[in-house]
């Protein structure tokens, strides 16, 4: 039963090949040039339809829009890490999104507004006048990696009482 549906297969692309060859020689091509273009565009469709007819293919690893995190992942946290991949020593768009949100929702805790030039001074007296001004300023991209982990450090100093410091911070005060 198999091997008959690979034989008419088999014989369905062979006359595909033959019609197409004579449609190109009916409309001036040579023979032997019609036959390799009938014969070319015959396996262009069937490796195409095999393509897209392979349902238990998996996706390649290097599309990483399409890839499915394992098991326990985050979506958040795999989309941060591929932003701090950035060229040159800079961050990703992503990555600094990430960074002003963050910031956001730790000032916001203080009462504090970024977008709020009256809580500039209050902003500054808490994380420092080079880290409000990172947060703040209008041209977004090729932010340094360095200049991230300062900020974040600054961030992360603002108020233990929310964010409790982590055993090694404890461990080397």
């Amino acid at each position: 039963m198999v091997s008959e549906m690979r034989s008419r297969a088999a014989l369905r692309s062979v006359l595909a090949a033959l019609v197409i060859a004579a449609i190109c020689w009916y409309f001036g091509v040579d023979v032997w040039h019609a036959l390799l273009l009938g014969t070319a565009i015959t396996v262009i469709f069937l490796a195409v339809g095999v393509a897209t007819s392979a349902s238990d293919a998996a996706l390649p690893s290097w599309r990483a829009s399409e890839r499915r995190g394992a098991d326990g992942s985050r979506k958040d946290v795999e989309t941060m890490a591929w932003s701090l991949r950035g060229s040159w020593g800079r961050i990703g768009l992503t990555a600094e999104r990430e960074l002003r949100r963050i910031a956001r929702r730790r000032l916001a805790l203080e009462g504090l507004d970024l977008s709020n030039p009256a809580h500039r001074p209050a902003i500054e007296a808490l994380v420092g006048a080079p880290v409000y001004q990172v947060l703040t300023r209008e041209r977004w991209g090729r932010l340094s990696l360095r200049t991230l982990g300062r900020t974040l450090d600054a961030l992360d100093q603002v108020n233990s009482n929310y964010y409790p410091q982590t055993r090694e911070h404890r461990r080397s005060h």
